[in-house]
């Protein structure tokens, strides 16, 4: 699937209105970038002290940030190479610091579904992780990979909605976890098996 029939795009209207707002404002986008990773760095601690649904909350407003850096970047016409390593730095980061906070969750540490619950934060976490270094290794071959159903967008969306359905039942935070853990692996092998698919084409030329 690619990224312009992803979630990123029913969000496009609010985020480029948010980005001429922080425009008037005088922000630049490397602001934005570290704004958005203070707001990860918030829901850590709002999961880590048992409030998972200020947690969905928090998650969503750092989804929406990494989306208004660059869109800030483009109206503004600061976009730089120095500031998408950040933008790329500061993703990464947070992604660790999303997943993680669930390790601080005392709440539900007896949780167990197939697997113990912490061995559902680290396959979460690995998924995340190789989904974006599969599309930066594919880029590094002049590769295109940012495909499949579960980019940072989609992931950040399915933490935030789970965790804000804490409401209605305390386990859904960790049911969106595993959810995002899922198919953030199976978009990172699907990732793989285009990039090794076009590899051969390319190496048979």
């Amino acid at each position: 699937m690619p990224s312009n029939y992803r979630i990123r795009r029913i969000f496009r209207p609010m985020v480029l209105k948010m980005a001429k707002g922080f425009a008037s404002a005088g922000f630049t986008p490397n602001q934005v970038t570290i704004l958005g990773l203070s707001f990860s760095l918030f829901a850590f601690f709002a999961i880590s002290l048992d409030f998972p649904v200020l947690y969905g909350v928090l998650v969503f407003v750092s989804g929406l940030l990494d989306g208004v850096d660059g869109a800030l970047a483009k109206i503004t016409g600061l976009a730089s190479p120095k500031g998408g390593f950040l933008d790329s730095l500061t993703d990464r980061y947070s992604d660790f610091i999303l997943i993680l906070g669930f390790l601080f969750w005392r709440g539900h540490s007896n949780f167990y579904f197939l697997l113990p619950f912490n061995l559902w934060v680290v396959i979460s976490l690995v998924g995340f992780i190789m989904v974006s270094y599969t599309r930066s290794r594919g880029e590094s071959y002049g590769l295109g990979l940012d495909r499949g159903i579960a980019g940072r967008s989609e992931r950040l969306f399915i933490l935030s909605v789970f965790s804000i359905l804490y409401l209605f039942d305390t386990e859904f935070p960790i049911y969106g976890l595993i959810v995002a853990g899922i198919l953030a692996n199976l978009t990172a092998i699907y990732r793989i098996a285009i990039a090794l698919k076009n590899l051969r084409r390319n190496h048979k030329k």
